[in-house]
Order: C-alpha cells, then sequence, then structure tokens
C-alpha cells in the first residue's frame, strides 16, 4: 500500500519538472493544500516586469587634433584669381588681302609693289629674298627675324612668299601668316596675324543616277565632306551593292572658308541622310564628353557597328563569298572572303577598332593583316601592296584609321582586296553576317542630343525645304 502511495506521488511530481521553480512552488502549494491539509500556505503571486530594448551605445571616439593655423590670429585677405588666357583673335591682328595694308597699318611704310615667289627646290629663304632683290644684309636680318616663328629648315617646295620691298609674307600653318617686316626703329621685326574666316552652313540633296561619288560632286558637296557622308553611312550601307539609280542622299555640314583666298579650311560634319530604295536613313552627330563623336538616328540609336561590311572606297565588288572556280589554280574551292577591284594604291581602313594580330608577309595571302576586335569578330585583308609604316603585330588601331594599301601581292591575278570577317575564327560571308550595333546614346545626354536634331531641323527648314530622310507619315486612305 505504501509502494503505491509513492508512485502516486512520483507520477503527480514528474509533469512538473519542466516548469520554473515559481510555478513548480504555486502547483505545489496548491495540490498539497487540498490533500496535506496544511492551511497556513498560501499562492505565491509573481508579477514580472515589461522588457525593456537593450541600447547598446557607440564608444566615443577622440576628436580630430586641431589645426595648428587656426592658432595665428588669422586675417581675411584677398586674392585676384589668374586671369583665362586670351584667345589668339583678341591679341593678334588681323591678316589682310595686300601684304601692302599690314606694312603700312605696322610700319608706316609706303609699299608701291609686291610680288609672289614660289620656293625652288634645294633653295632656302635666303635664295628667294636674294632671288627677289634684298640685299646680304637685309637677308641676313629677315632671316634672324623669322627663326622666331618658324622652323626655317621644314619648308616646302612650292611654299608662296608675298615679297615686297618693306617686308614679306609666308604661311607654314592653316589659319596663320606671318610678317616679316622692317621697322624704322625696331629694324626687322615678325609677327603673327589671324587670316579671316568665315563659317557657312550647307545643306544639299541630290538624287543618284550613276554613281553617288559622282552625283554628290556635281550637287557642289566638298570632297572633305563627302569622305565624312560616306564613313558615317558606310556602317549600314554597302554602297557597292545597295545603291540604286534613283536613291536620294542629303547632308548637311558648316564649312569654314577663307576669306582672302576663299580656299576650305575645315569641314564641321552635322547631318548625313540617304533615302535608299524606299528606307530613310539619317544620323545625327553629338559631340559627347571626352571629346567623343558619335552618330545617332533621331532615338538615341547608334549609327555605329563593330564592323564596316566595305573597308574601301570606290571599290567594285569582283568576287563573292562561296565556292568559286580558282582563277589562278583552275580548280573549283571555296573563297572564304569577298573580293574589291580597286586601283593599286587605294587606301584600306580598318573595319573596327582592335589590336594588330598579324602583320606581314603570309604565303600565298601576299602581305596580310589580322585584326582582332573583340571575343568573337576579326577581320583579315591581303594582296596589299604595303603595310602601313606603323601597323605591326600588337598594335592598336581605330575604326576607320588607313591600315594598308590595294595591291596584287601573293597568288592573285590583279589589284584588289581580299577582305575576310570571322567569327570565332571561323571565315563567314562579310555582305550577310549580322553585325551588332553600337550602343544606345546615354540618356543623360539624351536632351542635349534632342536640341542639335531640332537644329538641324530648324536649319533645313529655314531653307524652305525639308529632310526626305525623315519619317515620312502614312498615306490617307480614300
Amino acid at each position: 500500500m505504501m509502494i503505491l502511495k509513492k508512485r502516486k506521488f512520483r507520477a503527480l511530481i514528474k509533469p512538473l519538472a519542466g516548469l520554473t521553480a515559481s510555478a513548480v512552488m504555486i502547483g505545489t502549494a496548491l495540490t498539497l493544500d487540498s490533500q496535506s491539509g496544511h492551511a497556513d500556505v498560501q499562492p505565491l503571486a509573481v508579477a514580472y516586469a515589461p522588457m525593456q530594448p537593450v541600447i547598446q551605445t557607440e564608444p566615443a571616439l577622440p576628436k580630430p587634433r586641431p589645426d595648428p593655423a587656426l592658432a595665428y590670429d588669422l586675417q581675411a585677405v584677398d586674392i585676384t584669381l589668374p586671369r583665362t588666357k586670351p584667345a589668339l583673335k583678341d591679341i593678334l591682328p588681323t591678316s589682310t588681302a595686300t601684304l601692302a595694308e599690314t606694312i603700312k597699318t605696322q610700319t608706316g611704310h609706303d609699299t608701291t609693289s609686291e610680288s609672289v615667289y614660289k620656293l625652288r627646290a634645294g633653295e632656302g629663304v635666303g635664295a628667294i629674298l636674294m632671288r627677289a632683290g634684298y640685299s646680304a644684309a637685309d637677308t641676313a636680318a629677315a632671316i634672324e627675324a623669322a627663326t622666331n616663328k618658324a622652323s626655317l629648315r621644314r619648308l616646302q617646295i612650292g611654299m608662296e612668299f608675298t615679297i615686297a620691298e618693306h617686308g614679306f609674307r609666308f604661311s607654314v600653318k592653316p589659319g596663320m601668316d606671318i610678317y616679316i617686316l622692317r621697322h624704322p626703329d625696331s629694324g626687322w621685326i615678325a609677327i603673327n596675324a589671324i587670316r579671316p574666316v568665315e563659317t557657312y552652313i550647307a545643306f544639299i540633296q541630290g538624287s543618284i543616277d550613276d554613281s553617288i561619288y559622282r552625283a554628290a560632286l556635281d550637287a557642289g558637296v566638298n570632297e572633305a565632306a563627302f569622305n565624312e557622308y560616306v564613313r558615317v553611312m558606310g556602317f549600314s550601307v554597302d554602297f557597292q551593292r545597295e545603291v540604286r539609280r534613283g536613291d536620294k542622299f542629303e547632308m548637311m555640314y558648316a564649312m569654314d572658308r577663307d576669306s582672302l583666298s576663299g580656299d576650305v579650311v575645315g569641314i564641321d560634319f552635322q547631318y548625313a541622310g540617304l533615302s535608299l530604295s524606299g528606307d530613310q536613313l539619317g544620323f545625327f552627330r553629338y559631340d559627347g564628353a571626352d571629346s567623343a563623336i558619335g552618330w545617332y538616328d533621331e532615338n538615341g540609336n547608334s549609327a555605329a557597328r563593330t564592323l564596316i561590311r566595305t573597308p574601301i572606297t570606290g571599290a567594285r565588288l569582283s568576287s563573292s563569298f562561296g565556292t568559286r572556280r580558282h582563277p589562278v589554280n583552275g580548280f573549283n574551292a571555296m573563297h572564304k572572303g569577298v573580293d574589291f577591284a580597286a586601283p593599286k594604291g587605294t587606301p584600306i581602313i580598318a573595319a573596327g577598332s582592335g589590336v594588330v594580330r598579324e602583320a606581314g608577309w603570309k604565303g600565298s595571302y601576299g602581305r596580310y593583316i589580322r585584326i582582332k576586335h573583340n571575343a568573337t569578330y576579326d577581320t583579315a585583308y591581303a594582296h596589299m601592296t604595303r603595310i602601313a609604316p606603323h601597323i605591326t603585330a600588337g598594335s592598336r588601331v581605330k575604326q576607320g584609321e588607313i591600315i594598308g594599301y590595294v595591291g596584287s601581292t601573293g597568288r592573285s591575278t590583279g589589284a584588289h582586296l581580299h577582305y575576310e570577317i570571322l567569327v570565332n575564327n571561323r571565315q563567314v560571308n562579310p555582305m550577310t553576317v549580322r553585325l551588332p550595333t553600337g550602343k544606345k546614346i546615354d540618356p543623360v545626354h539624351l536632351d542635349d542630343f534632342k536640341k542639335q536634331v531640332q537644329m538641324v531641323e530648324a536649319e533645313v527648314l529655314a531653307r524652305g525645304t525639308q529632310r526626305f530622310a525623315a519619317a515620312e507619315p502614312a498615306p490617307a486612305t480614300p
């Protein structure tokens, strides 16, 4: 009987083993109160305080040592900032149409006649002055004054000298004249003068009848401007195969013209457009950060491609990619590139920026260049008559840079360029391979670019015409 009572007590205590000491105390008190009859045992009331968040403050760091200069009695001072360098046109005189006008302005001498002499082969400045009638003393003094302005040992044959009794004029770089004058008080002096330049905006449209080159020149396009036009459009257009009779071209550029001679001294291309078999292409120039020049359509998409399909201007596609009868061996073989027939010496440009992997003689390829553009694309150029002097294995080239000249070296029957595009070291058809486009314009610069587009539009509208390379509205349905 006693054993049963112990077991009952243990069974009663066991469920309470996991509780806290206070809870066990309370439960035990309540149980024993009813069983043992101890009326003096009362329940224990426990009050728990609410939990408070633990806040740990960072240790206080020592304050930095005060600047020793603060210990001195400082006084405010006025500092004059350096002035910006003035423009040359603000400090140099302007060149005049005649030498006599400048001589009169600078020295007060009156000049009755002046003549133009051209530098002959093997002749120096002293010889040309003696030929113009200068004495030995005047020649020596004039040359001494001229050496402070230009290197007289690097003058080109055919350079023009305008010579008068009291001085002469010549130019060693565009936009700047050098005057050597006999001053009544200072002797022979040298003066730089800026040639006056006028800027014109040219917007030219034309239709292609025979060739785009001939049509552009007939329309009055400057040749340097046309070369820039072909470079911009060459990313998207194969001029050898895609241009057809009736296609239209348009372009806008700023032209700097020498006011005295009428010569064009600078071209600033702004817009290039082409209507190609009903498809309109139009690209605008935008000068970005770090003097980077980009070409984009109206929506900011880049005109540039990873590679140019035709890295030569004015050539004819003479052999396509694929199986053909070899002109030298006489049997059928796979032609893993395209051939462009062109006169010997025609410049060849890099189809894209990259690193030169090979440059030199390569068996039947003759003089050969291979350029690695990225991890996927390579291009190769063969049969060149010569390679540009700066092109060597390991050198970097930029897209559009001249790398060599058309020839007929190696296994070749005539002057032409053999051109290959390699994708993962495998030759593909340069005329049909899909080339990725360049990046879109940075959204940060998109608003400025839109202003450039609006300026071109305003200039075109001011001439009473419109761009045909713009998006054309859909025809109205009857």
